[in-house]
């Protein structure tokens, strides 16, 4: 049987060992890439030309308010616990045995100021008044004869130098008789030695006058030590009864009837009603941002004889404070802002403002205001001077960055700086924000391009709920 050859495989056969050998010699390489070169270039030549379109990027809606200056007065909240302003740990002054305790002088219990609470075995103290009272008495009584025989002391002497005076007189004249002799010796020897008695009386007298103030200048003195011991006496029997000195709440008792206290020993604790105070704690940079409202010429420690008091310096920046329970429904109180604390907490590191609440027992409301009490936990909002900002709601910020909208409805991104948080509000002291445009983005926008189209559509809930956050913050 004969098999049928094909012609074309023949030759491809034929031809196959002479296209492997020029594949594999050096003169294929730039055959084969000048060919693919004349490939490319035929098949862009062939391809339609490109037409560009010209159709504009759709514009993006978006919602806007317009923010400008308002007065308004800068913000910070810090947190605190109440602490009594007054807090008293009685002691007994006086030795004695406990006679007397109030009915009611309990942990927990509320006294109005001067209410007696114990009592003191007062006998000893009133044996002991009695005896500084006669011993007074004494001493007056002893100066005011010390006084009288100084009066008398000077009478006598007085009347002394006058006699001595005759005598001089007398003498010289019996000497000169005794020289006639009409008077005998034994005449003038008797005159003679009246004169020299005369004159011992007169210096006697003179001494007693030297002598009688010093003793009188201790008299004094004793009479004023009596004084003191009577007054000491006194206070000694007023202290046998132990009174609160201001309207108190009593936190600790350690008392009993008939029990023996010695001085010193501890009675009770007991703390004000009053006032409180709160040591609020504010974060440093917040605090930093709040004091840059403060104005510069109330704070003047240049003059060193000058430099003015803490209370000044509060009242003229015009500092005030708002008092609420932590997390609680009550209503709030309005406190004073006393004092800043005199370091900065080097755990947390805030700075301590100290505000106070006056009357929270007076003016409150049972269920809606309680007594502010020892330990509670509080959120104390302080306040500055009015001072001219721009607000704008704190949603509207991205970063330290807004989105405005330009005059032509572009968008523009402002980079913001010296902010101050105030609950929904950011405070920007910045005037160029008004500047560049009045109109700030309220809603998402992403991206956001600068320069981008916009259709600004007015945001009239954010724009209530801002008039509702300025109008708190006036």
């Amino acid at each position: 049987m004969s098999s049928i050859k094909n012609p074309a495989k023949n030759k491809w056969s034929e031809h196959k060992p002479m296209l492997s050998g020029f594949l594999k010699s050096r003169k294929a390489l730039p055959v084969i890439a000048a060919v693919g070169l004349v490939v490319l270039i035929i098949i862009v030549k062939s391809q339609p030309e490109m037409v560009h379109n010209d159709s504009q990027r759709p514009s993006i809606p978006v919602s806007y308010i317009e923010v400008q200056r308002h007065q308004l007065k800068p913000e910070i909240i810090g947190y605190g616990t109440v602490q009594p302003d007054l807090n008293l740990q009685a002691k007994a002054e006086v030795t004695g045995r406990i006679t007397y305790i109030h009915p009611q002088l309990k942990k927990g219990e509320i006294f109005a100021k001067d209410t007696l609470l114990l009592q003191i075995d007062d006998k000893d103290y009133l044996l002991q008044l009695k005896q500084s009272q006669a011993d007074l008495l004494a001493n007056q009584a002893n100066l005011k004869e010390m006084q009288l025989n100084i009066e008398n002391n000077e009478l006598e002497l007085k009347l002394a130098g006058e006699k001595l005076k005759v005598r001089e007189k007398e003498y010289a004249r019996l000497k000169k008789l005794r020289k006639s002799g009409a008077v005998s010796q034994s005449n003038l020897d008797a005159e003679r030695q009246n004169l020299l008695q005369q004159k011992q009386e007169v210096q006697q007298l003179k001494n007693k006058q030297t002598t009688l103030p010093s003793t009188l200048e201790v008299m004094k003195a004793q009479l004023e030590i009596s004084k003191a011991k009577l007054q000491k006496s006194q206070r000694d029997l007023e202290r046998t009864q132990v009174k609160i000195p201001f309207n108190g709440r009593i936190s600790q008792v350690y008392t009993e009837l008939d029990q023996y206290m010695q001085t010193g020993a501890q009675l009770f604790d007991a703390s004000g009603l009053d006032k409180v105070m709160i040591n609020a704690q504010f974060p440093v940079n917040q605090f930093s941002s709040f004091a840059r409202s403060f104005a510069q010429d109330k704070i003047n420690f240049k003059g060193e004889k000058e430099i003015p008091s803490m209370t000044k310096i509060l009242e003229s920046l015009g500092l005030s404070a708002v008092v609420e329970e932590a997390g609680g429904d009550f209503k709030s109180w309005t406190a004073k802002v006393e004092r800043f604390s005199d370091n900065l907490d080097p755990k947390s590191r805030t700075v301590g403002v100290i505000v106070t609440v006056e009357g929270s027992y007076k003016n409150l409301e049972p269920g809606t205001r309680p007594p502010l009490l020892e330990g509670m936990y509080m959120k104390v909002s302080l306040q500055g001077a009015a001072i001219e900002t721009v607000a704008i709601p704190r949603f509207a910020l991205h970063e330290n960055q807004i989105y405005s909208i330009t005059s032509d409805n572009h968008l523009k991104r402002i980079t913001l700086t010296d902010l101050q948080y105030q609950g929904d509000l950011v405070l920007i002291n910045s005037q160029a924000i008004l500047e560049a445009s009045n109109k700030i983005i309220t809603s998402d926008v992403f991206p956001a391009v600068n320069g981008m189209q916009l259709t600004p559509v007015f945001d009239k809930a954010a724009s209530d709920k801002m008039d509702s956050w300025l109008g708190a913050a006036q």
